[in-house]
């Protein structure tokens, strides 16, 4: 029992290099990420412990690109957001890949945009109301390909990596020889 603790912590710790490496990949693709599914996956395997490589990823992306509140605050707020609500669904998907890509796009997109606009209109940055039309019109694209590209994603790395973090999480539960 204590080696499967350990195991699971082992895994948790790797979770934010992956998360990073990832976003690092993705990055010259517009609006193509993995980090929606790794959060999905690693929330959907460890649960509320998953907060902790969210927490590590979003310092080391400010570390990174400087602590500028306009986008700071964003992923301070929806990256941890994505935890609770995949905590909030996972019951009822459990380990459905269609269920996690129709979730990671048509319903976290919209949330992860609509945050961003609330969050900039909060901070000041959009001022009236046509302002924030004038931001989200042109974003429009980019959130489809959001969408698509969170889907795609999802849907198909879903299975395969569940599988494999399911298999290295109860590997056997033999001791770890010294």
């Amino acid at each position: 029992m204590k080696h499967a603790k350990l195991r699971k912590l082992c895994m948790l710790a790797l979770c934010a290099p992956i998360i990073v490496a990832g976003k690092v990949v993705l990055e010259p693709i517009p609006n193509v990420e993995i980090v929606t599914f790794f959060i999905i996956l690693f929330t959907v395997e460890f649960g509320w412990p998953a907060l902790f490589p969210v927490a590590i990823f979003v310092l080391e992306e400010g570390l990174r690109y400087g602590f500028a509140p306009h986008w700071y605050i964003f992923y301070c707020v929806i990256w941890p957001l994505l935890v609770v609500l995949t905590m909030l669904v996972k019951r009822w998907i459990k380990d459905s890949a269609l269920g996690w890509a129709i979730f990671s796009s048509i319903i976290f997109v919209p949330i992860f945009s609509m945050t961003n606009v609330l969050l900039l209109k909060w901070l000041k940055l959009l001022g009236r109301d046509f302002q924030i039309l004038a931001y989200l019109i042109p974003e429009i694209p980019y959130d489809i390909a959001h969408i698509v590209g969170n889907f795609a994603v999802t849907l198909a790395l879903f299975k395969p990596l569940y599988r494999v973090m399911e298999r290295l999480l109860h590997l056997g539960n033999d001791p770890i020889p010294d």
